[in-house]
């Protein structure tokens, strides 16, 4: 696509929309209830999506399959700069590292600053910003917090049930909407403690919605009712701070809630919060990769801990590997293998079973968003913006490179025929 045909949505366009509103509409729309006050949707009497929905979409920070995306016809070549493949690219106004979420033809991710907590809703097909909602007037908020530069306050990528999108930024405030941008509760998660500010991405699972809340000064894993933002059942948690995200894994005839934070994997029944167990091995790492589960194994790992297989049935650590992991970045487990992008810009591949290291390459830059495989192809983002795509196999093949032409954290939503990636200043939609 010609670079003329590029469409750039501006803040300006998006405030000529919302000056059409009465004063009155805007100033209902800005003001987020506390949780017990509901809108239509509170009700409770609403179902959530279908699986089949969710297959169709990309409801979370990693899909609805665990990184892997069952896209079509998706470009092996496009570059930001010159808009070769490029369909449109927004500005988005307030910065933030969230990476954008997919439900039915709209794109939802969040921006922040010191003061000010947003919530984007983007159309796919145009990239127009339809709306953006301010959360605040949250009871027991902290206001302003201490962050991170790799962080800022708005990290944690959102999640949808296909009813309502959760937005959840680095001060604890946590806040639902509807799909057309009407409020329907919110709640504060509790003043955050720990460098970088909260930035645990949400997951929604069924009617529940589940929050990792590892701080300094408290912790906690819990389930919200989706309708409410109840809570279902809560655990509290005496880690380190963490900046992962919750997995829901099958395991034998239950429902585990994974976590990782510094020093300890530990495992929860999804129906009560109960623990299951738990393994040491993340000891002084910062840790914010996911952890990734299958065939009876689980991987963690973090910055300066190893890489760890764990048995979910005998609780031992299969094989582990201290020097190239994923630190921020998620893997992908694919056949037998483990894919992993390193925070110093290596890219590896392991055997996952055994942790036998099959190839390893060296980007100019590190990896914090994470691989997707689409179409029988690996896709991983580097910090620059450089998008490697890889040929899953025992050796090493790299189909192709193409640059966003900026910096980039965020994982890819993958949907349809197109990529929606977040840069430092744009979203971009790129597709054929």
């Amino acid at each position: 696509m010609k670079r003329e045909n590029c469409v750039e949505v501006s803040l300006v366009t998006n405030s000529r929309n919302l000056c059409a509103a009465t004063g009155f509409l805007a100033a209902a729309l800005a003001f987020v209830p506390p949780v017990g006050v509901t809108a239509a949707l509170g009700s409770g009497e609403e179902s959530v999506s279908s699986e089949a929905e969710r297959l169709k979409n990309w409801p979370n920070l990693l899909g609805p399959s665990a990184s892997v995306a069952s896209a079509t016809r998706l470009l092996l070549k496009w570059d930001g700069e010159t808009g070769e493949g490029i369909k449109w690219k927004t500005r988005i106004p307030l910065p933030g590292y969230s990476s954008p979420i997919y439900w039915n033809g709209k794109l939802y991710l969040t921006g922040g600053n010191a003061s000010t907590r947003m919530v984007y809703c983007i159309d796919a097909q145009s990239g127009e910003i339809i709306w953006e909602r301010q959360v605040k007037n949250i009871p027991g908020s902290s206001g302003r917090v201490g962050v991170g530069e790799d962080t800022g306050y708005a990290a944690s990528t959102m999640a949808t049930d296909g009813i309502r999108v959760f937005a959840s930024f680095a001060n604890g405030d946590l806040a639902a909407f509807d799909l057309e941008g009407s409020p329907v509760w919110s709640k504060n998660l509790g003043k955050p403690e720990n460098m970088y500010g909260h930035a645990s991405s949400l997951v929604s699972h069924g009617d529940d919605l589940l929050i990792q809340y590892d701080q300094e000064n408290l912790g906690y894993v819990a389930a919200l009712d989706v309708a409410t933002g109840e809570e279902r059942w809560k655990t509290e948690r005496d880690f380190g701070s963490s900046w992962s995200m919750p997995l829901v894994a099958e395991i034998g005839d239950r429902k585990e809630v994974i976590l990782a934070a510094e020093p300890t994997v530990v495992s929860y029944d999804l129906e009560s919060g109960k623990e299951l167990w738990r393994v040491d091995c993340l000891k002084y790492g910062e840790v914010t990769s996911v952890p990734v589960y299958a065939d009876g194994i689980v991987y963690v790992s973090a910055d300066s801990a190893n890489l760890s297989a764990i048995d979910v049935k005998t609780r031992k650590i299969v094989w582990e590997s201290a020097f190239l992991k994923s630190g921020v970045s998620t893997p992908l487990l694919h056949e037998g293998l483990l894919y992993c992008g390193a925070d110093d810009g290596a890219l590896v591949c392991y055997d996952a079973k055994t942790g036998e290291e099959l190839w390893a390459e060296f980007a100019d830059d590190g990896f914090y968003a994470s691989p997707i495989l689409a179409e029988g192809r690996i896709h991983l983002m580097d910090r620059s913006g450089t998008m490697y795509i890889l040929k899953p196999g025992r050796e090493l093949k790299i189909l192709g490179k193409s640059g966003l032409g900026q910096e980039a954290s965020s994982t890819p939503a993958v949907v349809g025929d197109s990529f929606y990636i977040r840069g430092l200043e744009h979203l971009f939609r790129i597709g054929p």
